[in-house]
């Protein structure tokens, strides 16, 4: 596992994409190489936004019926939610620009 919190259970995963603030899950699993290649750039894109994005980490092959409830087809699934609405969804490898594009109009940063 990465250094993100780990929301892998249903009520953690509940708790954190239910805050107020925008928050991206990484559906991810433990073998997934492109998994641990994202990680940095997750990193730099919470750090860029100072606090105002939190990023976790849900385990998709230990909690299956969650990665089936939000149709986890590919890892790792980036799904940004904001006061537990999904937003917006990113599957494969992201660049930090990549990322930063997408996040930015969704917290009044584009």
């Amino acid at each position: 596992m990465s250094g993100f919190p780990d929301v892998t259970e249903n009520t953690a995963f509940e708790a954190a994409i239910g805050g107020d603030r925008p928050v991206i899950v990484k559906f991810q699993s433990e073998a997934c190489v492109i998994c641990r290649k994202v990680e940095p750039m997750l990193a730099a894109t919470a750090k860029r936004f100072d606090g105002a994005l939190s990023v976790v980490d849900a385990d998709a092959e230990k909690n299956f019926e969650l990665a089936t409830l939000y149709n986890v087809r590919g890892l790792p699934t980036l799904i940004l939610f904001k006061k537990g609405e999904e937003i917006d969804r990113r599957t494969g490898f992201q660049t930090a620009s990549m990322l930063l594009d997408w996040v930015s109009p969704h917290l009044g940063n584009g």
